[in-house]
């Protein structure tokens, strides 16, 4: 695995990042900066005459995200940033600047009332790639489909060595968990039911994942993608707008994002049909989050050490989530 501050690596990053904005009509005019660097990922960020790029390095867990992130681009070209390169031998993507994070641009209603118009057409997207299950997997998208989501869960119980270095995990947690395992079953298979197929997931669909340049409004970022359920994108998103706009997620304010992105489902399904899955993928989304963070502390070098409560933090939230009512508080003030 390549070491994003190698000077070797950086040296190869900014050849690339020259020679495909330079394909792509840009020429890079100032000094390339590396603003973001984490275990599993990197971002160079150059400035060309014909506004910012931005070269994104994925690692082990992530190196899925530019493929996706094209096929995706295909579908739908308004959904997600400008692709304008991808590396032929890495798992490596040159973008266009998409504008500033939500996160950044915008709070308090402000916040809210965009993420109101986000949301649908998120959903439209999801829609659009209904159907497209071998697409999104010949990307290398990690399958999280309902049919296999509780066995999924059972390596990480497993793996001493990831819970071994929280230090936030009470000894018993990995047995409730398992002892949880008949009801998350059952919820996958009544979700399953609901007549909603698997398709696009991003998993970690917050305020610091959208870009806003003017109307335009795109997702980025897919590298905790999978291919699941479309509904369990609300577990995220409704724990990470309540905790924003310190709200709790049953406010109104923060329903009314949930209502914004169902709508569009109602064009396949009923909305009572809709609500009782959406209910089932808002507790389900536990688990896919357990998922993507072992998937990136176990093949990520440096991500365990960094973040090695982070796996365990969704552990709990899956107590939370299924467990008992006096539980319910282990789930709380987490996104």
């Amino acid at each position: 695995m390549k070491v994003w501050t190698d000077p070797r690596t950086i040296a190869e990053a900014h050849a690339w990042l020259r020679e495909a904005a330079q394909r792509a009509g840009r020429r890079v005019i100032g000094t390339i900066e590396q603003p973001h660097v984490r275990p599993w990922s990197t971002v160079f960020r150059a400035p060309t005459d014909r506004g910012d790029v931005y070269l994104k390095l994925c690692g082990p867990s992530q190196e899925f995200e530019p493929a996706l992130t094209a096929l995706l681009a295909r579908v739908d070209p308004d959904a997600v940033p400008e692709v304008l390169a991808i590396h032929p031998g890495e798992p490596w993507m040159l973008l266009a600047d998409g504008g500033a994070k939500l996160r950044d641009a915008l709070s308090g209603q402000a916040l809210l009332d965009a993420w109101a118009e986000v949301l649908p057409r998120y959903a439209e997207l999801q829609v659009r790639m209904l159907g497209r299950e071998s697409e999104i997997l010949a990307c290398g998208t990690p399958d999280r489909r309902l049919e296999h989501l509780d066995a999924d869960l059972l390596p990480v119980l497993d793996d001493h060595r990831v819970l071994g270095a929280a230090t936030e995990l009470p000894p018993e947690a990995p047995a409730r968990v398992r002892s949880l395992l008949p009801a998350i079953t059952s919820a996958c298979g009544e979700l399953r039911s609901s007549g909603v197929g698997p398709t696009v997931q991003h998993d970690d669909l917050h305020d610091a994942n959208v870009l806003r340049s003017g109307t335009r409004t795109v997702v980025f970022d897919w590298g905790d993608s999978c291919l699941t359920h479309p509904f369990l994108s609300l577990g995220v998103l409704l724990r990470a707008a309540a905790h924003r706009a310190s709200l709790r997620t049953a406010d109104p304010t923060v329903t009314r994002l949930r209502h914004a992105y169902l709508e569009p489902w109602t064009a396949l399904l009923p909305r009572p049909a809709i609500e009782e899955a959406a209910d089932l993928a808002e507790r389900l989304a536990t688990v896919t989050r357990t998922l993507s963070w072992y998937r990136v502390v176990t093949l990520d070098a440096g991500a365990l050490e960094l973040e090695p409560n982070a796996v365990a933090n969704y552990v709990l939230m899956v107590i939370g989530a299924f467990g008992s009512t006096a539980e319910r508080a282990l789930g709380e003030g987490r996104w």
